[in-house]
């Protein structure tokens, strides 16, 4: 598979879990829970959950694994040797993302792997935590996948 099919991939990839994330989000907004209990008590809000963290994991995975690799590689930046550090900073310098929010939103994600069952204040904040990185995360990938538009237009292969 070539660079530009690899890009492909990966943005297909990445809006497929966006656009659920999305879906989730907005149900969530619509209606969300005061609190552990109250999310507990309603198994409809359990899933809608599950799928809010499942699609956060999953776009932060497309995005880290695949989309920066591709942004760079479209850019023509020699970034194979690279730490993922390294990497997120050149996309920093690139107006791609903030290495700050994005070393956060992974910190939430390892939070979210751990159980805290007798604190459910504790396990309902990293949750909410969670929502909104997932929201941030949304909003940061609409605006990267409008800048590779915008880089592709500007420089056709």
């Amino acid at each position: 598979m070539n660079a530009e099919d690899k890009l492909a991939a990966a943005l297909w990839e990445a809006d497929r879990h966006l656009q659920t994330l999305q879906e989730a989000l907005k149900e969530w907004e619509a209606d969300p829970v005061a609190g552990w209990e109250a999310l507990d008590a309603d198994r409809l809000k359990v899933r809608l959950v599950d799928q809010l963290l499942f699609r956060f994991t999953k776009l932060q995975d497309a995005l880290g694994e695949r989309l920066i690799p591709g942004t760079l590689n479209l850019l023509q930046e020699p970034f194979e040797p690279w730490p993922m550090r390294d990497r997120l900073n050149r996309l920093e310098k690139l107006g791609f993302l903030d290495v700050n929010r994005w070393l956060a939103w992974r910190e939430i994600r390892n939070r979210l792997a751990h159980e805290y069952p007798d604190q459910p204040e504790m396990r309902f904040a990293a949750l909410l935590a969670a929502i909104d990185a997932a929201r941030n995360l949304a909003e940061l990938y609409e605006r990267w996948r409008q800048q590779i538009r915008e880089n592709q237009r500007s420089n056709p292969s």
